[in-house]
């Protein structure tokens, strides 16, 4: 019995090892994609470190953002946009979980510049605060009803 746990110990090495080399080597190829995409995107980058410091205080909305791409997510919504080097526009996915049916469904956008970008974001994001708002009054409404 433990020759086959040996077997397997040494198995699961080979195939932590594998699975690194092959990470490595797609983030290596990655980084040279990334950093032209990174410098068409830092526009809208920017613009979602002006948003998320605005929203801030807005409980429920929470920003990621990364060189290459920003999230904004509330409870079970999530905007992301991101920029394709390869097809040399900006694009976005709005996505959520519908409690009726339990389907994810997701809408997906695509905008030529980073100024149309930055609309869309600015856009969405007045959307969210608005559904943010009616969140967290409705919860303090049912807080104070229980009180």
């Amino acid at each position: 019995m433990s020759t086959s746990v040996s077997k397997i110990k040494k198995r699961l090495a080979a195939a932590i090892k594998a699975a690194d080399k092959k990470s490595q080597d797609s983030l290596r190829s990655a980084r040279g994609r990334y950093a032209e995409g990174g410098r068409v995107f830092e526009p809208v980058r920017k613009a979602a470190e002006e948003l998320r410091e605005e929203l801030n205080s807005v409980p429920g909305i929470h920003f990621t953002i990364n060189p290459e791409s920003v999230c904004i997510t509330l409870v079970d919504r999530e905007l992301w946009f991101s920029y394709d080097d390869a097809a040399k526009e900006f694009f976005g996915e709005e996505s959520a979980h519908s409690w009726y049916d339990g389907e994810r469904f997701a809408t997906r956008f695509a905008w030529s510049d980073a100024e149309a970008c930055v609309e869309a974001m600015i856009r969405s994001c007045a959307q969210y605060f608005r559904m943010a708002r009616a969140i967290n009054e409705a919860s303090a409404l049912d807080r104070s009803s229980v009180s």
